[in-house]
């Protein structure tokens, strides 16, 4: 059992948990700078204010939660630059969006759940409305100040003792939170978003200390030579953890609300509760992500289940349960969509998946759900199933590895029209190696006579629907 620190219910049932009446998501709406610790749908209606089908078709929403099981949704447009989101969601979520057919990142926004929120994206702001339209308005295209600096640090090394190393980033972490006590000119907002982002960066700092050291070795070391793996430490103890927690305050709700991923994305596969964070905000999140980890790939926790319903708030137990039926029902659909790979050698796989189908013309998708790229194909690809690819000789097969985790993959196959296959990762490196495969997505096509050919061209989307129709009248 944990045990409770005194602060913690304090500030859940202040700030952190005071909720609003969010009926249609209206400007006019309590305006807050706290995080909302709740469960409900949300719907986002985003419009593109400078809309040009040809430079910014698509849009990437990504998305960042507190169980840091974001997903990217790269999303068509319509013709006047607008889409209409809906998630479900367990507490706040953030949304960065980015322009799927080019590099430009359009800004990020805070959604809260049980909103109907109206994201007009202008190239110089991001507007909203509903209960973060006056914080949206600075986070949307934030640039901070006072961050812990991780990529281009200077005041660590990379061969630092454990002890040294944690002595360091605490130190900066002090020295930049005194600046932004001490910068008047720092908005409500503005001071809110820098203390969230520096917090994030400590707990980044300390949860992954082998990327700090790389980013720190090639500073130091330059980029020609390559990093010496293993002149980096990596050490780090228990009582270095329960420093890092000792230099922030734990039960700060205000740490979420941070404009890049959060800290959850922060904490890495520390467990902070048994590192001394145990019965604190930081606790329940590190518990709650875990948890979630667990419930989406079929293993769910009792213990965890438990330990989340001993906290203070109900909050992580009610969004762990709603998750677990999310998942559940996942589970029971998937079941009904993968289908089993065929048992043969791993360099015969693909041939027996088109073997499977005999006088068709079947096009074999390699994608992941972490791939961008991917799901821009399979988005533009989909619509077509219906119209100029409706033919009932084409089949259209799937085939990922368990790079795509279980929860994304099953969250997103129903909405894949198809013959679906997911290989082990053993499975996936013979298929790559057999057919060079240099990336994804990646295509085979096998005519009707069953001769499988590689066709990375067919990234070339045009290309791939034309050979399809050429293919179609032999």
């Amino acid at each position: 059992m944990y045990k409770y620190l005194n602060g913690y219910a304090a500030s859940l049932m202040a700030a952190c948990f005071s909720l609003v009446s969010c009926a249609g998501g209206d400007r006019g709406a309590e305006q807050s700078y706290a995080p909302t610790f709740a469960c409900d749908s949300a719907v986002v209606n985003v419009t593109v204010a400078e809309y040009d089908s040809l430079n910014n078709g698509y849009i990437e929403a990504f998305t960042y939660t507190y169980d840091d099981l974001g997903e990217i949704a790269p999303t068509k447009l319509d013709k006047d630059g607008k889409i209409t989101l809906r998630f479900a969601m367990q507490g706040d979520m953030s949304l960065s969006f980015n322009n799927a057919m080019g590099e430009e990142q359009y800004g990020v926004v805070r959604i809260a759940p049980g909103e109907v929120t109206d994201v007009i994206i202008y190239p110089d702001s991001i507007v909203t409305n509903g209960r973060f339209a006056d914080f949206n308005r600075v986070l949307s295209k934030y640039k901070g100040k006072y961050g812990m600096d991780i990529m281009t640090a200077d005041y660590f090394r990379y061969d630092m003792s454990g002890d040294e190393y944690t002595d360091a980033i605490i130190a900066r972490y002090a020295e930049r939170k005194a600046a932004i006590d001490a910068d008047k000119d720092l908005s409500e907002a503005q001071r809110i978003i820098e203390k969230a982002e520096l917090v994030n960066g400590l707990l980044s700092l300390a949860s992954d200390r082998k990327f700090a050291g790389r980013c720190n070795y090639l500073n130091l070391n330059g980029y020609e030579g390559g990093i010496c793996e293993d002149s980096i430490s990596t050490d780090m103890s228990e009582a270095n953890y329960a420093s890092v927690i000792a230099a922030i305050d734990p039960d700060d709700c205000t740490m979420l609300m941070s404009a890049n991923p959060g800290v959850s994305t922060s904490l890495g596969s520390v467990d902070w509760s048994t590192a001394g964070a145990g019965g604190t905000l930081l606790g329940a999140l590190s518990d709650y992500r875990k948890a979630v980890r667990l419930v989406n790939e079929g293993k769910a926790d009792t213990t965890l289940m438990e330990s989340l319903r001993a906290y203070p708030d109900r909050f992580f137990a009610d969004a762990l349960e709603s998750i677990s039926g999310q998942a559940k029902k996942r589970f029971d659909d998937a079941a009904k969509i993968v289908s089993d790979t065929p048992d043969v050698p791993a360099e015969g796989i693909i041939d027996a998946i088109a073997a499977k189908y005999p006088g068709k013309v079947v096009l074999i998708d390699c994608w992941a759900t972490w791939c961008g790229p991917c799901k821009a194909s399979i988005a533009v690809n989909e619509p077509l199933k219906a119209d100029v690819l409706s033919d009932p000789d084409i089949v259209w097969v799937y085939v990922t590895d368990e790079s795509s985790p279980v929860s994304a993959y099953y969250k997103m196959i129903p909405e894949i029209k198809g013959e679906h296959y997911r290989l082990t990762g053993e499975q996936s490196k013979v298929m790559y190696e057999k057919y060079g495969i240099d990336g994804i997505p990646f295509y085979f096509l096998v005519d009707r006579k069953g001769t499988v050919s590689s066709r990375p061209d067919f990234r070339d989307h045009e290309l791939l629907v034309s050979t399809i129709l050429e293919e179609l009248k032999k």
